[in-house]
């Protein structure tokens, strides 16, 4: 799910960010988000039960017809398992909307029971530990439709400008269960897939990984895609329209190439438009390391929706908009989740900022290669003005839940990464952690513990209070600060202090000089102080790009 409204408001004043910078006075909400009430339905997707978690499904192939007439789907899938535990019955997912028509292994038809997505698996022999097996789950049905994709999952039926049909699907947290049966947990990703599908003649269907097939059969194509790499089952997608293709030279030598699927009107558009992607694939390689699925391919793919970062195949739906730096952000964030978010996922929702807080840190990455630190700076000030700080980042776990509306674990998740950069303040450790974390857990699952370990084990420093601070707690930290001037003697005394904040919090803090320079201090939770002088009746000022935090003037002394 996007960030894409508060991205919209950012593209309309990001001219005005050159200005703002970081010098912005935070202020942290009193009031708290509730947690809603989380059900037994929940759990259904967001636990991994006793009957989850005894297997593991390592290879799908898909088989689904298209109706757009109708609006209903038809699917053949067959799952290849593989045994954790001894079992004899298993959960899969499967959205209430889909009737099953048969579920069937090694020519027996099998018994199951159904709870909301809840698919229970009645094996008639008890499966041991290590045993391999497929099943085969026939299903049909009119799925849900999306109501505001990609926030709220669904299929997505359209027509494009000319009343053509324009059909595609975003599913996530709501899961891949809308259109097809699986074990639907973020921690269950297979190792490879297959994909048909079959659409009218005269419709083309693009997908993740490479085309292997295309057939033309009475009034009906079909389509089969190959996904080489693990995939996370809500990145697994479809575009079904009028699309024409055309590609980018991005290495030569190796023959590698950028692709485009774009509605047939707007090709030479396209053509103009997508030249920027070349460099923003070379600038993330070269900040994280290698586009993590060349032999899948590249692709940018025209949706009836605005941005979804589909591993290989990304949803652009942005109507060819640059902002002001002439940049397309919707192309820009959703590439570098192909890093964040694809290549290394979460284990759960909980931890979500690992992938929206790293793309969004990623523009801002991008920016600053393209137009320097100070631009850096402007593009996260920005953001950090949309921080509600209403709960933690880090949320609930085992319910699959994650608030789309609530725009920290992008927002707030770039600026923790920036304030790390400044308390370290040592960029080659700094951007050393953040490659050694990709390329560690590159085709793994995630969770927050796996990035702070990473932290303390690189710098040879424990980093916890950090974490605890901008993870697990909704409260931005809080510099309180009073400077008392001598007019007479020109002598200033700074008292400061941090509040919002446990006693271990140390995050340093820069102040600034009349004459721009700078110099670190170290504020804890009790009251410090520094004398400064030969600054004259102009007073030193607390510098915010030094990280996020809120700052607050108040008689200390």
């Amino acid at each position: 799910m996007k960030k894409l409204l508060y991205l919209s408001l950012a593209l309309l004043f990001i001219s005005s960010c050159a200005l703002l910078g970081l010098n912005i006075k935070r202020k942290t909400p009193h009031r708290a988000e509730k947690l809603p009430k989380f059900s037994s339905k929940d759990s259904l997707v967001g636990y991994l039960s006793k009957d989850r978690d005894c297997y593991h499904p390592y290879y799908y192939e898909l088989d689904i017809s298209f109706d757009p007439v109708a609006k209903k789907i038809a699917g053949n899938t067959q799952i290849f398992l593989e045994a954790k535990e001894d079992f004899k019955e298993i959960l899969l997912n499967l959205n209430e909307e889909m009737a099953i028509n048969a579920i069937t292994w090694e020519g027996q038809t099998l018994t199951y029971r159904r709870k909301h997505t809840g698919l229970w698996v009645v094996f008639p022999q008890i499966i041991s530990k290590g045993n391999k097996l497929k099943l085969e789950v026939q299903y049909a049905g009119i799925p849900v439709v999306a109501k505001r994709p990609p926030w709220e999952g669904g299929l997505v039926w359209k027509k494009d400008t000319k009343k053509r049909d324009w059909i595609g699907v975003a599913c996530e947290q709501v899961g891949a269960n809308l259109w097809w049966p699986l074990k639907d947990h973020l921690t269950a990703e297979p190792d490879s897939m297959k994909m048909t599908y079959r659409v009218p003649q005269g419709l083309t269907c693009v997908s993740n990984g490479k085309l292997l097939e295309k057939k033309d059969t009475n009034n009906q194509s079909s389509f089969t895609y190959f996904v080489s790499y693990p995939i996370n089952t809500y990145n697994v997608t479809f575009y079904i329209g009028h699309f024409e293709h055309f590609s980018q030279t991005y290495n030569k030598e190796e023959k590698k190439r950028l692709h485009y699927y774009v509605l047939d009107y707007n090709l030479e558009t396209a053509k103009k438009h997508f030249i920027q992607t070349k460099k923003i694939i070379s600038t993330f390689e070269k900040i994280y390391g290698e586009y993590p699925f060349w032999r899948d391919e590249y692709k940018l793919v025209e949706s009836p929706f605005e941005g979804m970062e589909h591993q290989t195949a990304i949803a652009y739906g942005h109507g060819y908009k640059n902002n002001n730096y002439g940049i397309d952000y919707i192309i820009l964030h959703e590439s570098a989740h192909e890093w964040w978010g694809n290549a290394i996922s979460v284990k759960d929702y909980a931890d979500i900022w690992i992938h929206e807080g790293m793309a969004t840190y990623s523009e801002a990455l991008y920016i600053e290669e393209e137009f320097g630190y100070s631009s850096y700076l402007d593009y996260l000030g920005f953001y950090s003005m949309l921080i509600k700080n209403k709960k933690p980042m880090v949320g609930p776990r085992d319910v699959n839940f994650w608030n789309y509306k609530d725009s920290d674990p992008y927002m707030k998740g770039a600026l923790m990464m920036h304030s790390l950069r400044t308390t370290l303040n040592n960029d080659s450790m700094f951007f050393g952690i953040i490659k050694s974390f990709y390329q560690t857990y590159k085709y793994q699952t995630v969770t927050s513990g796996d990035f702070i370990s990473m932290v303390n084990s690189k710098t040879g420093k424990n980093y916890d209070w950090f974490f605890q601070q901008y993870l697990y707690s909704r409260y931005a930290p809080s510099l309180e600060y009073q400077i008392i001037l001598n007019d007479k003697t020109g002598e200033q005394k700074l008292f400061y202090r941090w509040t919002n904040v446990a006693d271990n919090f140390v995050m340093p803090v820069y102040i600034r000089y009349p004459d721009g320079t700078k110099t670190r201090i170290y504020p804890e939770t009790k009251v410090k102080s520094l004398t400064i002088w030969g600054q004259g009746k102009n007073k030193v000022g607390i510098d915010l790009s030094s990280g996020y935090f809120a700052k607050k003037e108040k008689k200390l002394k």
